[in-house]
């Protein structure tokens, strides 16, 4: 007999809300031990957000859907999910499966694409990457949770034919992969939380028949009805606020019913059964021979890496650079010793090691053959963690000291490494994060310069900052309904200061955390004084070298959870150091170290762009293999590119007074507006060079089963191996623009020739019909276009399904 049935409602109850932030119930009764949760687009997640937890850092979303290789984001996933088991996580919070509709989502980083075919096909493959490492795949955020402005309160006003064609589309493929876990999202699907929505997730459950569990993002459930009743499985992070107790309380007074409940427990043992938490029961490994070691995971993010990079521009085939023929190498840009490795969000990484820094890596690969000169270019240093500066606690070991005093008594304090800190619920060895009290950082500081140094602080309370006892800044607590936007935004209140080199001074910040709080956080920056004259030593190094690699891009606050960008632009600075380099040495390569889609009027002015994105800790090493033409930049384009924001559908685009987001009125968005408009791209959804040519023979349509597929010969007509991505688009009838219905990739030696098979699946000729509620093949001719990008069609085929 099932052991379940045989409980009350509040003891089975109490298994749909988590236990801790990271971890859920035990029932010793059921035989069932705590599943630990850990979020992962990124990486592992520290539970405890402490920095001396290390996780490996991947190439973030946007750089695996520019792999447009499954292999390789299955690979990633693996590798991850190794890293998983050997720590004994059972789910990951990953993929994000929202699209990039808009580029400027404070998340764009986390996403694979602005088109729903490519983020669905791979991040079907991230699914299957974890799980065949027994580790629960929980793609997120369920659904068009595509904006940070406002989304924990905003609403996505959308019709049915896009949400279905478009928005669910990813997530369907994730399922339809055997997704064990799903993550409801933050905001309202025209104007119902998306958590307690019984229409969505009558769709994921019922129509898909999804077995999984479905969980809500943290601290996103409002009440405890409205979930329960539409289908919401699992509360997070714990303790209970709706579920559990309140749970129990509502089926004992039939206010929901017995059988929801009964749904939900036995989704949680289900998932609990497939990671191998319940008594009797194995980790489901489907995939043991591609376990990854330790000592191989850093060489497949390195590999992935440089398959995420896109050569969008290589005039005169400046890239590879030859070391052996070049005598001076200026290697140029804040990005350049400064890279950014990700976005800004709870979902922080730090790797074991220091990840080699594009500088670094180039003069490893480089420095042997030639000299290498470097300038930062811009007169500024973005401000960083205090911690990773010269400090010490009062005592004089490295580091800054970290007091938690309670009720007029110090119950806690260590010694950290970082200054940035987020705990849910529980500080471990200080108690939990609703009792009152001080969180108080000490550190004595060492400039290593002279001048105007820029401190900053804040965090979930009321925060202020001291220089040897002297108050520079202070800086109130949040709104109660902001703190969780303010505390990911990481916000803080800055003062300049005059420091001398070499002389230390005591900085010294305290946050008053008041009563209930379900997070305690406090962040504390510092950035270095200015050096002017930076863009004038910039021009020089470049007019005296051979030739320039020039790192420019986002710093870590650019792309951040919580908030969004204004615009696509880089900085000005960075705009007027492309300009000034590449007029004084016209063998310029600009690479974008930048988690997002980036305006680039300057490109005609530059010899080669490479799209460089997050990509993890691997991104030095690959830059300098790529460079030097050790390795290819394998990635095409996963988003537009337009030349200008106004090109975009989605340009101007805002919430009305009701939080409200009208979708439909920018539908369709990214290529599709640009091909229905008649607009070309600076650089188009699927494009990228290589450092080879092809020729694609002549295309065919044939019959695979119950499926149709593209198949044509594919001839590498360079020089040097390579691999090129065929890509199938399908407009139906009456349509002006056109879909990504399939793709694949192709390695080749040089003078090599293979044939290339595309499959196309049903709904490459479907479209949604809300007047009858499915899908349905319009009638007539379809146009099957077979090219490089969107806009390379090299041949259109003709198909009546």
């Amino acid at each position: 007999m099932d052991r379940r049935t045989q409980q009350p409602p509040a003891s089975t109850a109490a298994l749909t809300a988590g236990h801790t932030g990271w971890s859920t119930v035990a029932e010793p009764a059921l035989g069932l031990r705590p599943l630990h949760l850990v979020d992962g687009p990124l990486g592992l997640v520290s539970p405890t957000f402490d920095e001396r937890d290390t996780a490996l850092l991947l190439p973030s979303g946007i750089a695996l859907g520019a792999t447009w290789d499954e292999d390789t984001v299955r690979a990633v996933a693996t590798a991850q999910a190794s890293e998983a088991r050997r720590r004994g996580y059972d789910a990951v919070y990953a993929p994000n499966l929202n699209l990039a509709r808009t580029g400027l989502s404070g998340r764009t980083f986390e996403m694979l694409s602005e088109d729903p075919h490519l983020a669905g096909v791979l991040g079907a493959a991230y699914v299957t990457g974890l799980q065949g490492q027994g580790v629960a795949a929980v793609p997120k955020h369920l659904v068009c949770n595509d904006t940070e402005t406002a989304r924990q309160r905003m609403s996505a006003d959308i019709g049915e034919t896009a949400l279905r064609e478009v928005y669910l589309r990813p997530f369907e493929l994730a399922v339809r992969a055997g997704a064990w876990g799903l993550m409801a999202a933050y905001n309202r699907l025209n104007g119902t939380p998306c958590t307690a929505h019984a229409e969505l997730l009558a769709i994921v459950k019922g129509e898909w028949g999804f077995d999984g569990v479905v969980v809500s993002d943290y601290f996103a459930l409002q009440d405890t009805l409205g979930p329960a009743l539409a289908g919401l499985d699992l509360e997070m992070p714990g303790p209970a606020i709706h579920f559990g107790d309140r749970l129990a309380e509502a089926v004992e007074r039939g206010d929901v019913p017995r059988a929801r409940l009964d749904d939900a427990v036995d989704r949680l043992l289900r998932l609990a059964r497939r990671v191998g938490a319940v008594e009797g029961s194995e980790r489901q490994v489907t995939a043991a021979d591609a376990y990854v070691p330790p000592d191989q995971a850093e060489a497949a993010l390195v590999d992935a890496a440089a398959a995420s990079f896109v050569l969008a521009r290589n005039e005169d085939d400046l890239l590879p650079l030859d070391p052996r023929t070049i005598r001076r190498l200026a290697v140029i840009g804040p990005n350049a010793d400064r890279p950014c490795y990700q976005g800004a969000t709870f979902g922080r990484i730090r790797p074991a090691r220091d990840a080699p820094t594009p500088l670094q890596a180039l003069r490893e690969r480089f420095g042997p053959h030639c000299e290498i000169v470097h300038e930062r270019g811009v007169d500024t240093t973005p401000a960083a963690s205090l911690g990773a500066f010269r400090v010490t606690a009062p005592d004089g070991t490295p580091g800054v000291l970290l007091e938690h005093v309670r009720g007029g008594r110090t119950v806690l304090e260590e010694v950290r490494g970082d200054s940035a800190f987020i705990w849910f619920g529980e500080v471990p060895g200080a108690g939990p994060t609703a009792e009152p009290g001080v969180l108080r950082l000490t550190a004595v500081f060492t400039p290593d310069t002279g001048g105007e140094w820029t401190l900053g602080a804040g965090g979930s309370g009321t925060t202020v900052l001291s220089v040897d006892g002297r108050v520079l800044a202070e800086r109130k607590a949040p709104a109660p309904q902001d703190v969780m936007g303010q505390v990911a935004r990481a916000e803080t209140s800055a003062a300049r200061v005059e420091l001398r080199a070499g002389e230390p001074v005591t900085v010294t910040v305290e946050m008053a955390s008041g009563e209930g709080a379900r997070v305690q956080a406090l962040t504390v920056t510092c950035a270095p004084p200015a050096r002017p004259g930076a863009l004038e030593r910039a021009r020089r190094a470049a007019a005296e070298a051979d030739a320039v690699v020039l790192v420019v891009g986002d710093e870590l606050e650019t792309s951040r959870e919580s908030k969004d960008l204004d615009t696509s632009e880089l900085p000005s600075s960075q705009t007027e150091l492309i300009g000034a380099v590449s007029a004084s040495n016209p063998r310029t390569a600009v690479v974008v170290n930048a988690g997002r889609p980036v305006h680039a009027p300057w490109a005609d002015g530059v010899a080669a762009v490479v799209q460089g994105w997050f990509a993890g800790q691997g991104f030095g090493t690959a830059l300098a293999r790529v460079l030097a033409g050790d390795a290819e930049p394998g990635g095409r384009m996963p988003v537009t590119v337009p030349r200008a924001d106004a090109d975009r559908s989605t340009h101007g685009e805002h919430l009305d007074t009701d939080l409200r987001r009208d979708y439909d009125a920018a539908e369709p968005t990214g290529y599709r507006h640009l091909a229905r408009t008649g607009t070309t791209a600076r650089f188009p959804f699927g494009s990228g060079r290589g450092y080879t040519t092809w020729r694609f023979g002549d295309a065919g349509l044939h019959r695979d089963g119950a499926r149709w597929a593209v198949r044509l010969d594919v001839t590498n007509t360079g020089r040097r191996p390579g691999r090129e991505v065929v890509q199938v688009y399908v407009r139906a009838p009456g349509e002006t623009d056109l879909r990504l219905a399939g793709f694949t990739g192709v390695r080749l030696d040089a003078g090599a020739t293979a044939e290339a098979e595309v499959a196309l699946d049903d709904r490459a000729w479907q479209r949604w019909a809300p007047e009858k509620h499915g899908w349905v093949a319009p009638p007539g001719p379809h146009e099957v276009l077979v090219g490089r990008s969107v806009e390379e069609i090299v041949q259109v085929l003709v198909h009546e399904p």
